[in-house]
This record gives structure tokens, C-alpha cells and sequence, in this order.
């Protein structure tokens, strides 16, 4: 599944770096072969032809729940799936792209990867006659859409997909057990400074049997979801309210064993969230469906949702787009499969309840069978009311080429500084410095990029 190919692949510093430069080379373009301008969107069902669609699962899985509804609209378009892991699918993308042929006429693209897309030429400016995307804008999470535009706004070449409210997952039932209260206002209230997740952790644990989180580190990343990581002169700001603070939890959390020390993706933690050895953890709002299929299906009514704690404000984790390669063929049936797909609230609700990535689309929240529903098993409470919410107070922020390898770091560095046995201070210190090595080359890609669209003049 895609989220979980997307974190294994951020914690490597290094690794991300790479990643990033080798994207940020895409530019080349060669022109499809259609004629899309004669295209009648008024008339859907002259919009002919076969498609192909390309990502990584369970995009796929999301595209067929709602294949049905596109074809009553779209009856004579044919859609052929390609889909392989996220790594491979972006290693292909990125060679179709430069070669000028071979890339499918729909892409999936990671969240990880918006900077480099949405500077290359080598895909379909859709703020153009006809596509005009620009009136779409309006129906869109701010953040989100403000992630597709051009360094100079004169292109969007990516569609939002899904967002990735963050939230507080725990399990009702320990807290029950441990006198705790469970409804999700009073959790969050409880939970709302740093020393309020440390008296909760402290009264769930059982030394070696049960722990509060995964790995406290997490924490810290999390005040950097849907953050700027960078100012508007390239200048990395780890600096913020709280994060000391934040840090210090952090230390005492693992200093007391209240954490498990393993990382949240892992087998050993993957198998105590169903056992309830780990009573908690934060992550967006799609991981909700990691535990009910995969990692705790036999947990349901144990679990509940709450706004994320230490204060930390809406955030974001994760997310994928939609882009059309100049190269397409078949220009016109591609645009009315993303527009089908992303910008209707069928289209995005169909996916939605299938694969649970949360739309971007906002008119889709009006569903209120769908958005104000309790979940038995999220303990009867109404999540998805509360990531949508979340969704609609995301606000824009400075994304660069640099963010992947930068929130790649993050997991490391941190717990290399908690072994060191460094304070809070000591840690940031690692973090900035091991962010600025893995992100050298990288900026100065950025800086060519901000300088070829006429934006940089430091």
C-alpha cells in the first residue's frame, strides 16, 4: 500500500536526496498526438478511445470501485491499469518523461516528489484552454492545490488527490482499563501540552509488556507535517513554537521506556497494535484503514481518533496527485478520467470508501450518509467528520525539492541524538546539521529551478 512504501522510503536521508535530484532532471518533452482543442467536454460521450493509467497500489483498487460510475458517464472510454510499487512506478515515470515516450496517459504522483513535477514541462499545463483547471481551484484544500502550482503560478501540471489529516489514534479500551477517559474531545484536551501525553504514557505502561507509542521520535516529526521546512530565501527553520518543548518529552518518553523504540512500520510494531501492546499512535487519517484490514482487524470498537497532541495544530501527512504527459495520445479522455475521478464528489467518494484515501476534492464532505457516520470500529465515533475538519484548516506552505530528504532525517537523526544521550538542543543541532548534508545538491537544484521560472534574485 502506498503510504507505507512512502515512509520506509523517507527514512533514509541519503537515499532521498538521490531520489529527489534524479526527479528534478525531468523536464524534456515531446507532444502527444491528439488533438485535444476539438475536444466537447459538454458531450461526454464523444470522448473516445483507450487510456492508460499508471501508480502503485491500492490506487488501482480506488480506480476500479468507482470505474463504474466514470463509464455511465464516460461510456466510450477505455482505461488499461498499469500498476507496479511506488518506486518502480516513479523510476518508469521519470524515464518516460525525459525519453518523451512510454509514459502512461494518467500518472499517479507521490506527495513526496510535487516539487520536481510541477516545474517539468514534460507534463500537461492544465490551466490551459481546454482543461482550465484554474476553476476547480475554489473546491480544493487550499494547501494542497497552492502544492500544485508553478514556482511563478503560471502552471498547475498536478490534480489533487487525497490528503492526510494527522490524528491521534488510541485504543479506548486500555484507557477504559486505565481510568482514562475515551471520548476523543476529553482525550484531546488531556493530551494537549507535553506534559499531558507523558502522565497518559506513564499510566498505560507496563514496563517491557505495553508502551503509549511506537517510537516518541515521531512526536517531532509530527510538528513538521504540513510545515515549512524552508523560508522563502531557502533558509532551513527547525525553530518553532513548541519544539524544545517537544524534544523534552521526546527524551523523558524513551529514558522511562514509555515508548517501544521500534519503528511504527515495523513487523514487531505492526503486530502490537492488534495485540494491544501499543495503545496508540500518530499519523494521518488513512491510517485508519491499515488497521482495519491489515494490522488490527479484530480490534474493532477498541480504537478511537482525536486531534493530535502537545497542541499540535492541522496537519498533514501524505497525499498523492494526478498528472496528464504531454506525450499522451489521448489528451482529451485522460483529462475527463482525472477530472471524473478527482473532481466529483461520486468519483472521489467511490475511491474514498474503497481504499480510504481522503479527498481533497471539499464539495465530496457534503456526503453527510458518508462524512457524518459513526464507525463501529473507531469505538462509534465520526472520523472521517473529523478529517475533513482538519482537511479544511491545511493552510499553504513553502514546499521545496528539499522537504523529502529533509523529513527524511527527522526519524533518524532524532533517535541517533536520543543514543548519544543529547539534550533537546543537541538534538536539533543534529537534525539541522544532517538535513544540510542530505540537501546540498538538492538546493542548488531548487535554486536553478526558482531561477529558470524568473522567481529567485538573491
Amino acid at each position: 500500500m502506498k503510504k507505507r512504501n512512502m515512509i520506509k522510503k523517507g527514512l533514509a536521508c541519503v537515499m532521498a536526496a538521490t531520489m529527489t535530484i534524479g526527479l528534478a532532471a525531468c523536464g524534456g518533452s515531446n507532444g502527444g498526438g491528439d488533438d485535444v482543442s476539438e475536444a466537447d467536454f459538454s458531450d461526454p460521450e464523444s470522448i473516445k478511445g483507450t487510456i492508460t493509467v499508471g501508480g502503485w497500489p491500492s490506487g488501482d483498487d480506488g480506480f476500479e470501485a468507482a470505474m463504474e460510475g466514470f463509464h455511465k458517464v464516460y461510456p466510450n472510454i477505455e482505461v488499461e491499469m498499469q500498476f507496479t510499487d511506488t518506486t518502480a512506478h516513479h523510476q518508469a515515470l521519470q524515464t518516460a518523461l525525459s525519453a518523451g515516450d512510454g509514459a502512461p496517459d494518467v500518472a499517479m504522483v507521490e506527495g513526496a516528489y510535487v516539487a520536481q513535477y510541477r516545474e517539468s514541462s514534460a507534463l500537461t499545463n492544465l490551466l490551459e484552454e481546454p482543461y482550465n483547471a484554474g476553476e476547480l481551484e475554489k473546491d480544493f484544500v487550499e494547501f494542497k492545490w497552492d502544492q500544485c502550482k508553478s514556482a511563478d503560478g503560471s502552471a498547475v501540471r498536478l490534480i489533487p488527490w487525497d490528503v492526510g489529516p494527522c490524528t491521534y489514534f488510541y485504543r479506548t479500551d486500555i484507557f477504559e482499563e486505565c481510568g482514562l477517559p475515551t471520548d476523543p474531545d476529553e482525550v484531546a484536551e488531556m493530551m494537549s501540552t507535553w506534559d499531558g501525553v507523558l502522565e497518559v504514557a506513564r499510566k498505560v505502561n507496563i514496563p517491557g509488556k505495553r508502551w503509549l507509542l511506537p517510537d516518541a521520535s515521531y512526536l517531532y516529526f509530527e510538528l513538521f507535517c504540513n510545515r515549512d521546512y524552508y523560508d522563502e530565501d531557502l533558509n532551513l527553520q527547525l525553530e518553532r513554537d513548541g519544539d524544545l518543548d517537544c524534544l523534552n518529552a521526546v527524551i523523558k518518553m524513551r529514558e522511562e521506556g514509555l515508548d517501544m523504540n521500534v519503528d511504527m512500520w515495523g513487523t514487531e510494531a505492526t503486530a502490537a497494535y492488534g495485540d494491544g501492546s501499543l495503545v496508540s499512535v500518530c499519523t494521518g487519517g488513512w491510517f485508519g484503514g491499515f488497521l482495519k484490514t491489515d494490522y488490527a482487524p479484530d480490534a474493532s470498537g477498541k480504537w478511537g481518533v482525536a486531534k493530535m497532541p502537545g497542541g499540535v495544530k492541522a496537519s498533514n501527512w501524505g497525499g498523492s496527485f494526478l498528472v496528464i504527459p504531454e506525450q499522451s495520445k489521448n489528451k482529451a479522455a485522460a483529462w475527463a478520467f482525472v477530472k471524473y475521478m478527482l473532481a466529483t464528489k461520486e468519483g472521489q467518494n467511490d475511491i474514498f470508501q474503497a481504499v480510504d484515501y481522503f479527498p481533497a476534492y471539499t464539495p465530496a464532505y457534503e456526503d453527510a450518509e458518508i462524512y457524518d457516520a459513526t464507525d463501529d470500529y473507531f469505538s462509534g465515533q465520526q472520523p472521517k467528520k473529523l478529517w475533513a475538519e482538519l482537511a479544511k484548516e491545511l493552510k499553504p506552505v513553502n514546499t521545496t525539492m528539499m522537504d523529502t530528504a529533509a523529513e527524511g532525517c527527522i526519524y533518524s537523526s532524532v533517535n541517533a541524538g536520543l543514543e548519544q544521550g543529547l539534550d533537546a538542543e543537541g538534538i536539533r543541532d543534529l537534525v539541522k546539521s544532517d538535513i544540510e548534508k542530505a540537501t546540498a545538491e538538492v538546493k542548488e537544484q531548487q535554486i536553478q529551478t526558482l531561477k529558470d521560472a524568473g522567481v529567485w534574485d538573491k
